[in-house]
């Protein structure tokens, strides 16, 4: 607004110097050919001397406006100029305290990330480490538990094999005896004949071969037992 004061007051002072300038020039070509006037140049000599009078007040008011326009130009720039250093001063000191505050700030963080970190090294990694030896302890004694019942469940397995055996070699052991007996029961011989003898000891070898081939396929299947279960358990 005073710039477009300034504006229209220095537009109005141009105006009224051009005007009271053709105001003098007029006046000055009426007094070159002062001998030669006429009625009517008289007449206008007088108009013009009273209008440059005029003229020459305007120009001074237009002169006077203009300058207190630029002084107030002046002003405004000068309030406006200070506004601007007062706001630069105010954003100048925010800008410093948004500083400082992001300063503390982030020690804030970094004291709370280190405070975090302590805490846990001190107390977050050995609760860690202690659940991991719990769990640890807790699947041993489950495994243990598990192999003890495995094992127990391959002796008792282990077990009614070897009754099974001993009952077995029981009756393996009966039928020896009783073949035993009959081998030893006497034999009537009622010829002496040299092919006789040797029938009967041909039959008692017979028997006794007998006998130990019981034995050693009791004693197989006793060791194949044994096996099977050693490897049923497994």
């Amino acid at each position: 607004m005073a710039r477009q004061a300034a504006r229209q007051a220095k537009t109005a002072y141009e105006e009224a110097v051009i005007q009271r300038s053709n105001s003098q020039r007029e006046v000055n070509d009426l007094l070159q050919r002062k001998s030669s006037w006429t009625d009517e140049d008289v007449g206008r000599f007088t108009t013009l001397v009273r209008q440059d009078h005029l003229y020459e007040q305007e120009e001074l008011r237009a002169k006077l406006a203009v300058n207190e326009s630029e002084d107030a130009v002046e002003r405004e720039f000068s309030q406006l100029t200070r506004t601007i250093l007062a706001r630069y001063h105010e954003e100048q000191v925010w800008s410093d305290k948004i500083r400082s505050a992001s300063t503390y700030g982030s020690l804030a963080a970094l004291g709370l990330n280190l405070l975090v970190f302590i805490m846990a090294i001190i107390v977050v990694e050995p609760w860690k480490r202690r659940r991991l030896v719990q769990t640890f302890e807790r699947k041993v004694e489950e495994l243990s538990m598990e192999n003890a019942a495995l094992l127990e469940t391959s002796m008792q397995t282990i077990g009614g094999h070897i009754a099974r055996q001993e009952e077995l070699l029981e009756f393996l052991k009966t039928e020896v005896s009783k073949k035993a007996e009959v081998v030893r029961e006497p034999v009537v011989v009622e010829t002496k004949e040299p092919e006789a003898v040797v029938a009967i000891d041909e039959s008692v070898d017979d028997s006794r071969q007998r006998s130990w081939d019981i034995a050693a396929v009791g004693a197989g299947a006793f060791v194949l037992g044994i096996l099977s279960s050693v490897l049923l358990s497994r």
